[in-house]
């Protein structure tokens, strides 16, 4: 979260290999009419839009950037920027707990996420202690597999009747770079 002194509600934007209308429309239009025609709080307009729509999270991590204002005893206001990052964990297509960034984490090889193959480890959980579940995976490059995984701590699992949805703080720090194999 970061201070801001100009005012504005959200900027949105999708970070997938391409935007489909026919499937963002839909859930963008929900979100659009929870905002403004509902007086929703963006947050929870986006999770209640994009969080219980599978078909637009399978393409596309979904990107806000939005402003709390609070007014003070005095009039003043205090505005606080939020980045959230809302996306579908789908450990088949290399994403698991929505990170398509994640590495192996062998030094020498640091294949991306698309060369490994990850599944659950463990006891699968499901509604919302799903984020429990402990994945491992194998890397198709250096053939190096790791077991008992979980979940970062700063992932969250979305306030969503579907299983899957999670949310995180964008951008990641270093130490949550490092958390998930990227190093740099």
């Amino acid at each position: 979260m970061q201070p801001c002194s100009e005012i504005f509600d959200f900027v949105l934007t999708f970070a997938g290999i391409s935007t489909i209308d026919t499937i963002v429309v839909p859930a963008l239009n929900r979100f659009i009419e929870n905002v403004y025609i509902y007086d929703m709080e963006i947050w929870d307009a986006m999770e209640e839009s994009f969080g219980e729509d599978r078909h637009i999270l399978n393409q596309s991590l979904v990107f806000i950037s939005f402003a709390t204002i609070q007014s003070g005893p005095h009039g003043e206001r205090k505005c606080t920027v939020n980045m959230r990052l809302l996306a579908y964990n789908i450990f088949k297509d290399g994403q698991p707990w929505g990170l398509n960034i994640y590495r192996c984490w062998n030094v020498q090889c640091q294949a991306p996420a698309y060369n490994m193959i990850f599944h659950t480890h463990g006891k699968q959980y499901y509604g919302r202690q799903w984020v429990e579940t402990k994945v491992r995976y194998t890397c198709l490059q250096c053939h190096m597999t790791q077991k008992g995984i979980p979940c970062p701590s700063w992932v969250h699992a979305a306030r969503s009747q579907n299983y899957g949805r999670v949310w995180y703080q964008w951008p990641l720090s270093v130490a949550q770079r490092r958390e998930i194999g990227i190093i740099q």
